[in-house]
């Protein structure tokens, strides 16, 4: 689950394309977006894979079900001020927990609708442990994170 999350990430970030991690606590999803911050750090990154590749300033975004729209916006917007024009650096909205934003009274997820058609060189990450409603998600690509099986269970239990 890690591989596959970190390759979807990498992609996705590197190219600035929206993207939602959706899965159960504990399938790597925050681990995932945590080891490509710690290591996308252009020229200055300690491995040779990562130094050709450009920088990721990484804008987080803890949602809870008493987030709201300005929290949200907040976010994008202090991203795009970040953001320079000829920069090689990649700036990213990390939205933590997004389904539980869900959940608010204030209605904070209409937000997304806007910013992630109009991104403007942004990358925009969301980690929910459920799916969001379909007009969120047909705005992004989104990877599934099945629950583990028995066989997925044995194999790091194996390997610790």
């Amino acid at each position: 689950a890690l591989r596959e999350n970190l390759f979807m990430l990498l992609v996705s970030i590197m190219n600035k394309i929206p993207i939602l991690i959706v899965g159960k606590p504990g399938c790597s999803k925050s681990l995932a977006i945590e080891v490509l911050q710690s290591n996308l750090n252009g020229e200055v990154s300690a491995n040779n894979f990562f130094k050709s590749m450009p920088a990721v300033e990484v804008f987080p975004f803890q949602c809870s079900p008493l987030s709201t729209p300005e929290g949200i916006q907040g976010a994008f917007d202090a991203a795009r001020k970040y953001r320079v024009e000829g920069s090689k650096t990649i700036v990213c909205v990390l939205l933590d927990e997004v389904g539980l934003a869900e959940e608010s009274p204030h209605l904070p997820l209409k937000v997304l609708h806007r910013e992630l058609e109009h991104l403007g060189g942004l990358a925009c990450v969301g980690i929910s442990n459920w799916a969001l409603d379909a007009a969120k998600m047909s705005r992004c690509v989104t990877l599934y994170r099945p629950p583990p099986t028995v066989d997925d269970l044995c194999a790091t239990a194996e390997g610790m």
